[in-house]
């Protein structure tokens, strides 16, 4: 590689580009494209000849001699993130009688590469990073390519997310003596094909699941809680097999995380709904909490069919309740009915809190309770990509969309990167059997 002609060129291009600026001051925002563009397109020619040059190294090297001889010499382009990358890639056929592929491009398992990948890390990366966020169509835009990258492309990054994301234990497990969990849903509707006959508008679940140690009056809002050190599960759980899956993963994440021996009690709280409700059986020390924020919006809900006593009908339910008189709870409720203008909204209230008495009773008196956020974690996690505007997903998509979002809630946007090459590494497992090969000498 001519590192002083690609300086040369970089540098007539800054200064040409410094002269257009100069002739039309005000035009700041072309100069500030037309420097990035310069400087990309360097980058992209810089990283380029140096591939050529490290396939040339693995070619003129005793131990590629001592192993493979040379098949063809091929050229190959990579997406990256400033840009198409082109290079020198040879095809080297094993030496017999040696273990290993019989046909390999010794660049591509030094890089990790499948034959049939595009994209660099850090462009798959990028797409990601923006496909969480917006649409599938504008992560074909991030990347400045010459070779089309369309929905479908997109698509695919997202649907070889890996199924299962391994978690890292800490060094030193944390001691805690209570924590919290969280659950909710969120109904994602379902993607038609053109062409597909069925009926429409039907949909199926996203779950969420996240677990954190305390609350805390949160520094950035007066008033308000904050969280502390949470962790979030989520994804599609079809079946009783797959719910099963996931509550062990939160065990697992618990397992590992936190200290048992020290560890009291698992609250784990929502709406009622039979697959939170399961978690008890999964998690250990665990028990169930009824939904405040659903219990006030029934109460609140039944007692406003009462018209002007609507005010002394919610005062004396939340009386019934901080009383533990279920007894009591039932007969006024039966009384309400005869009055209320909708039946229904006294009905409901009645079968979630004589369903779920006991839950209904520990949130309200056990101290360590604290409320829960549930419904607006699914709205800022799972619905603001999901289902908040009008769009279909295919379940796979959904998914791993649901994964993504999880992922980048726990480790932050920087560290995509670990997801990308965990999902590159199971995704070569899965095709070939075996992991990528690593290459370490390449002296001659």
């Amino acid at each position: 590689m001519d590192i002083i002609t690609l300086i040369d060129e970089l540098v007539t291009g800054l200064l040409k580009g410094a002269e257009d600026f100069y002739s039309s001051p005000k035009d700041f925002y072309s100069f500030e494209s037309y420097v990035k563009t310069t400087t990309d397109a360097t980058a992209a020619k810089f990283m380029s000849g140096i591939l050529s040059d490290m396939d040339k190294t693995i070619a003129d090297s005793t131990w590629r001699k001592n192993r493979y001889n040379i098949e063809r010499k091929d050229h190959r382009t990579l997406v990256s993130s400033v840009g198409d990358i082109s290079f020198d890639c040879t095809y080297f056929k094993r030496v017999d009688g040696l273990s290993g592929d019989k046909y390999s491009y010794l660049l591509e398992d030094i890089l990790g590469l499948s034959d049939k990948e595009r994209f660099t890390e850090a462009a798959e990366v990028a797409i990601l990073t923006e496909a969480l966020k917006t649409s599938y169509e504008e992560a074909t835009k991030v990347i400045p390519s010459k070779t089309k990258i369309t929905k479908t492309t997109v698509m695919n990054k997202i649907h070889g997310i890996s199924d299962v994301i391994p978690y890292i234990p800490p060094v030193e497990k944390k001691q805690c003596k209570y924590l919290f969990i969280e659950a909710d849903e969120d109904h994602v509707a379902e993607q038609h094909g053109r062409w597909n006959d069925k009926v429409l508008n039907k949909s199926f679940i996203a779950r969420l699941v996240y677990i954190y140690e305390y609350k805390q009056e949160s520094s950035a809002c007066k008033g308000r809680k904050e969280l502390v050190n949470k962790f979030y599960f989520g994804g599609i759980t079809v079946g009783k097999n797959e719910l099963r899956k996931l509550w062990e993963e939160v065990q697992q994440y618990i397992n590992t995380t936190f200290d048992t021996d020290t560890l009291k009690r698992v609250y784990i709280s929502g709406d009622g709904a039979p697959w939170i409700k399961t978690g008890t059986t999964y998690i250990d020390k665990a028990l169930f909490c009824a939904d405040k924020f659903h219990l006030v919006k029934y109460i609140n809900k039944a007692s406003g069919q009462m018209l002007d006593e609507k005010d002394v009908a919610k005062s004396e339910l939340y009386h019934l309740l901080y009383k533990k008189d279920r007894k009591g709870f039932r007969e006024y409720t039966d009384q309400m009915l005869k009055s209320a203008s909708n039946e229904k909204a006294i009905t409901d209230l009645q079968t979630y809190v004589l369903n779920n008495w006991a839950p209904t009773m520990r949130t309200l008196h056990d101290k360590v309770v604290d409320g829960c956020s549930a419904e607006g974690h699914v709205s800022s996690v799972l619905s603001d990509r999901l289902s908040s505007r009008p769009k279909g997903w295919s379940q796979t998509g959904a998914d791993r969309m649901s994964k993504l979002r999880c992922y980048e809630r726990n480790y932050g946007r920087e560290k995509i990167i670990d997801l990308v090459r965990y999902s590159r590494q199971q995704r070569k497992l899965k095709s070939t059997g075996t992991v990528p090969k690593e290459i370490v000498e390449l002296s001659a």
